[in-house]
């Protein structure tokens, strides 16, 4: 009687273990599953890519998964492969890369590549479902993307890509939407160029797992991707980074000068140029130095312009009682910038330098909002100033960290817009931090340089 029973256990086991099977392999798995799997190139598992690293190889690429980034060691040969990165993706880099020349795929659905994406004039929103026109099997957590973009090649063979738990794209510039759920629902694969390089953003990662790769369009899609990128043979190599994967050093300028124009060869310095003083830009004693600089040149051009008759003796009639009428920095900066102007990028990025200067004195670190992670700093300001201040910043960092550097804000080609309304949003929430820090009130304060 007992080996009977044991028989019958043993054979229910086996019969529950072949359902569950069949059941993966008739539908996508979920979001956290797959993270799980930490997409391992070698693995033939649902949630491995070694259908990629294979489609890759057949293409002709070699395939080198990586276990350290070095930027340095990238060159035009390379395709770099960013797959749900669990390290910061620092934007200055990833941006040089590509305007440099290089090409790169970012994959990534709740990773550490937000900012990086947003450096590259990409938004990135986690939602819970995303509203699709159909979905895999009716099951929410599958919608079915279609190409936004026909004749673009990356949709060659493409009549659908089935996703799974994906995020996605809900703002792009500067680069074209290839495939998504229609209308204002967002995208999941965009790509554009940048300099001499070219990327791909897929907000899931999951598209390039064994499972998934498994439906035609998603194997279409991967093999465009690389064809796209690949550039008639410019590209050898794949690097491959996965998960918690650190990243050191800085890229390195590689455009080959000798297969370009004269003029070609001016732009492609100037561009080099502009990139290696993004970052130093962006620094409170930069901008001071800048001004300081700007107001002593415009000095001496008004004294050069002006006539003789007009240079008389400053007697000091002219200097009254001081006005007595508070000017807050948001109405400030705004009335400095063009009154005309719809666009409020600028002041936006004066008031980021003003809020990035008091909270390096409030952790005692310089840079604080580009220096630190985000979650390092929300950390430190809980610690020396209180959950309420951490709160704010918290809610604040992000939107301050995707705006532009000042230079960029005001130049005549940037294509960023910031509505007078988020500028409101953004004074509002800086005013609150200030509370916290215990820094004078923004309306009591002179701008910063």
């Amino acid at each position: 009687m007992i080996a009977r029973r044991l028989v019958v256990a043993v054979a229910l086991v086996v019969a529950l273990a072949a359902r569950l099977g069949a059941a993966r392999a008739d539908e996508p798995p979920s979001g956290a599953a797959a993270a799980l799997g930490d997409y391992d190139p070698s693995s033939k598992a649902w949630n491995g890519m070694a259908t990629f690293v294979k489609v890759a190889a057949g293409l002709g690429y070699e395939v080198i998964p990586v276990g350290a980034l070095e930027w340095g060691d990238l060159d035009e040969r390379d395709i770099l492969v960013l797959v749900y990165p669990l390290q910061r993706v620092e934007p200055s880099n990833l941006a040089a890369f590509v305007q440099a020349g290089g090409h790169v795929i970012v994959a990534d659905d709740f990773g550490d590549s937000a900012a990086a994406l947003s450096r590259m004039g990409l938004l990135r929103a986690e939602v819970n479902t995303a509203e699709a026109d159909r979905y895999y099997r009716s099951r929410m957590y599958a919608p079915i993307a279609t190409p936004l973009a026909s004749g673009n090649p990356l949709v060659r063979g493409v009549a659908e890509v089935v996703t799974n738990h994906p995020a996605v794209l809900t703002e792009v510039t500067g680069a074209t939407p290839i495939l998504g759920f229609g209308g204002s629902r967002g995208a999941v694969v965009v790509a554009g160029e940048r300099g001499t390089g070219r990327f791909v953003v897929v907000s899931d990662p999951s598209i390039l797992i064994n499972r998934m790769m498994q439906f035609p369009g998603n194997m279409n899609l991967a093999v465009n991707m690389l064809r796209w990128l690949d550039r008639g043979g410019r590209a050898r190599r794949v690097i491959l980074l996965r998960g918690d994967v650190p990243m050191y050093g800085e890229p390195r300028p590689f455009i080959d000068d000798a297969n370009l124009t004269p003029f070609g060869r001016n732009m492609a310095d100037i561009n080099r140029w502009l990139e290696g003083r993004n970052e130093w830009l962006l620094t409170p004693i930069a901008m001071r130095v800048i001004g300081a600089l700007v107001a002593v040149a415009l000095a001496a051009l008004a004294l050069v312009a002006m006539p003789p008759w007009r240079r008389r003796v400053i007697d000091g009639a002219w200097l009254g009682p001081p006005r007595r009428e508070r000017r807050d920095l948001a109405s400030r900066v705004v009335a400095e910038h063009d009154a005309g102007a719809k666009n409020f990028l600028i002041p936006a990025a004066v008031l980021r330098d003003s809020v990035n200067v008091a909270l390096a004195r409030a952790v005692e670190h310089v840079d604080p909002l580009y220096q630190l992670p985000e979650r390092e700093l929300v950390s430190r300001v809980a610690d020396r100033v209180g959950r309420d201040a951490a709160a704010v910043v918290a809610r604040l960092a992000p939107r301050l960290r995707a705006l532009p550097t000042r230079v960029h804000a005001a130049a005549p080609w940037t294509r960023g817009r910031l509505s007078e309304r988020d500028l409101t949003d953004l004074y509002d929430d800086a005013a609150s931090l200030y509370r916290h820090l215990g820094e004078p009130p923004l309306d009591a304060r002179a701008p910063e340089a």
